[in-house]
């Protein structure tokens, strides 16, 4: 490879390193059920939550419905049971070892709150299975923005250049945002890979999952 001294791979969290158990669909009413909430407030709860994932906006559920909690006490239990939920993905601590073995440096780049992606990544080890972390609330810009592509380098004291990888399953962000940041990518897919809307640019390579994305990036010359 040329440019950098070190490869270099960015690589999305959710759904290419780590799976959470249950669905989203499943939070309000479980939030209702925990704290004496009738089921027909689930609708309302989960839309105070999605307008403001912070211990503020648990500050104003609380409120709405009088409930004897501060905001950052049901945000802090939040947090915590995103994580509890999380799990890594088959294979993804061995891949990434054997990637930092070979000399990649390796930044995981994620759209989300930066509490629950650093508690899924702390909860999971991969705090420390990685060099840097880049999450889309505190870079203040999300993928497929270029910007937190070119952060996450910057965190690592490096510049992006056409051989770093962006590796992830989701081709709005990961794959649109790789290529916007003049990246190649892998597209974490089940084979056959099914069809993009003709605005998606074409990934550099597809994998059924992290390890084998992996084990492309180590055959790489």
């Amino acid at each position: 490879m040329t440019g950098n001294p070190e490869p270099l791979l960015l690589i999305d969290l959710d759904h290419t390193l780590v799976e959470r158990d249950g669905g989203a669909d499943a939070w309000a009413p479980a939030f209702c059920a925990a704290h004496g909430l009738p089921t027909e407030a689930a609708p309302a709860v989960l839309d105070l939550y999605c307008a403001d994932r912070s211990p503020a906006g648990f500050a104003r559920i609380a409120a709405r419905y009088g409930l004897p909690h501060t905001g950052q006490d049901l945000w802090d239990g939040h947090v915590a049971q995103e994580a509890a939920r999380t799990h890594l993905i088959p294979g993804v601590p061995a891949a990434l070892a054997a990637l930092r073995e070979a000399g990649w440096t390796i930044a995981v780049v994620t759209n989300g709150c930066t509490d629950i992606q650093r508690a899924k990544l702390a909860r999971t080890g991969l705090l420390t299975a990685v060099d840097a972390v880049c999450v889309s609330e505190e870079a203040g810009a999300r993928k497929p923005a270029p910007e937190i592509f070119r952060l996450a380098a910057a965190r690592l004291g490096r510049t992006l250049t056409p051989d770093t990888w962006m590796v992830g399953n989701n081709p709005a962000t990961d794959i649109q945002g790789a290529h916007a940041a003049g990246l190649r990518s892998i597209w974490i897919t089940p084979a056959p890979a099914p069809p993009l809307p003709p605005s998606h640019p074409t990934p550099t390579r597809t994998a059924p999952d992290t390890p084998a994305a992996a084990a492309l990036l180590l055959a790489t010359p």
